[in-house]
């Protein structure tokens, strides 16, 4: 199986995921080493696994080059999260993000300034993750993927509208060019 990157508007990225129930064996250590693979090449800091054709709810991330880029980051980690869930979030705060399914695209939108995740680890014992700033906006991010929202979703409907068309224009003059 190819597990390219699955660019907007692919379907995918639509949906909500499955749910998780084969932890701890081959199938689920290979999808997560894969993701990590992945989401380095392509430089990202977390990866969903419906971005690159997985349909399972796994996301991988990985804020350790953040932390050594920015003295004042909070600290970087690295891990896989199976079947996450957000279930509280406090404050707000301005993110400016980019993603991997929509290249070239930078937008800021609303997210969370805290968050608490309830998730397994890919050997099923259960985790409770809090999370501020960056952190919280990645996980925000990487589960909305799973749950099949796009953070193209977060704009007002006219600017979605506007980023959408700029994007898809942008998308096909590539397509052109290969």
């Amino acid at each position: 199986m190819s597990y390219e990157i699955r660019l907007w508007p692919d379907k995918i990225l639509k949906q909500r995921m499955k749910e998780v129930d084969f932890f701890g064996s081959e199938k689920l250590n290979q999808y997560i080493d894969v993701m990590f693979e992945k989401m380095y090449q392509l430089e990202g800091v977390g990866l969903a696994a419906n971005q690159i054709g997985i349909p399972y709810r796994i996301i991988v991330l990985d804020t350790t080059a953040r932390e050594e880029e920015n003295a004042e980051a909070e600290e970087g980690v690295k891990m896989a999260l199976i079947n996450p869930e957000i279930v509280h979030r406090e404050g707000e705060i301005e993110s400016t993000e980019g993603c991997l399914s929509f290249p070239g695209v930078q937008i800021t939108i609303p997210r969370a300034k805290k968050v608490v995740v309830k998730a397994k680890t890919p050997e099923g014992e259960d985790l409770e993750l809090e999370a501020e700033d960056f952190l919280s906006v990645v996980l925000q991010h990487e589960i909305d993927h799973i749950n099949g929202i796009p953070f193209i979703n977060y704009l007002p409907p006219v600017k979605k509208k506007m980023v959408l068309e700029k994007y898809m224009k942008k998308r096909k003059e590539l397509a052109k060019s290969k």
